[in-house]
This record gives C-alpha cells, structure tokens and sequence, in this order.
C-alpha cells in the first residue's frame, strides 16, 4: 500500500511542468524560430531560452527554472547545433516573456 502511493506521488510529480502558467490556454501566445542561446539551471532545469523567429526578430524567454518534458537543456541544445525550430508557448508577467510549454 505504502509503496503504490509513493509510485502515485512520484508520477504526479513527474507529470507537472509548469504551475506558474495561467489556467486558461487562451491566455497564452506563441512564436516559433531557432535557437540562438540558452541558460540552463541545471541539467534538467531551463534558466532562459533566446529564439529568432522567420522574420529575424528575436525573442527573450525566462524558463524560471523548470523542467519542460523531454526539453532538457542539452535536447534543446541539439536543437540549436542542428537548426531544428522549436515551438513556445508563453505569457507575459510583468513584462516578462515566461515559457509555458516547447514543442518540436
């Protein structure tokens, strides 16, 4: 018993990406482009991620150290050695681009 809800709190836990996301998906806007840097916390937690979209402008996103499923810092990395777009989802919070979600 002790161990199913440990397995339970484990997944839950696993699944969570992002809690400072507006609850409202049409709150959230998006841009995709290349990368052009990114600051990593740690291994597995993104600091900021900086994209340049189709039209050359480019765009400052503060990842506030979370972790983005299957969007570590390295795989983002590869991202940018091989010119792969990614796609952002984000919002704005006190004139702060935050990331609420990456795509391929």
């Amino acid at each position: 018993m002790t161990a199913a809800l440990l397995l339970m709190l484990v997944l839950a836990m696993a699944c969570e990406t992002n809690t400072s996301a507006p609850s409202d998906a049409e709150h959230l806007s998006s841009v995709s482009g290349l990368i052009t840097k990114i600051e990593s916390q740690s291994l597995s937690e993104l600091a900021a991620l900086e994209i340049r979209d189709d039209a050359g402008k480019v765009w400052i996103f503060d990842g506030r150290g979370k972790r983005f499923s299957r969007f570590t810092p390295s795989h983002l990395n590869e991202h940018q050695v091989l010119g792969l777009k990614v796609h952002i989802r984000y919002f704005e919070e006190e004139g702060v681009l935050v990331i609420a979600g990456i795509t391929d």
